[in-house]
């Protein structure tokens, strides 16, 4: 069970990137913001 939703987070990891940085895009703030916003995700990752 544990590889199978390590999986679909992997999977996921992109498309959650992507939506941040259109988010992001259309507030018109700068790229480093956006390294900051997904940090926790990884942190609760690994």
């Amino acid at each position: 069970m544990s590889t199978s939703i390590r999986i679909c987070s992997y999977l996921l990891l992109p498309l959650i990137y992507l939506l941040v940085n259109v988010k992001i895009a259309q507030l018109g703030e700068s790229f480093p913001i956006t390294i900051v916003t997904f940090l926790p995700v990884l942190l609760l990752l690994f």
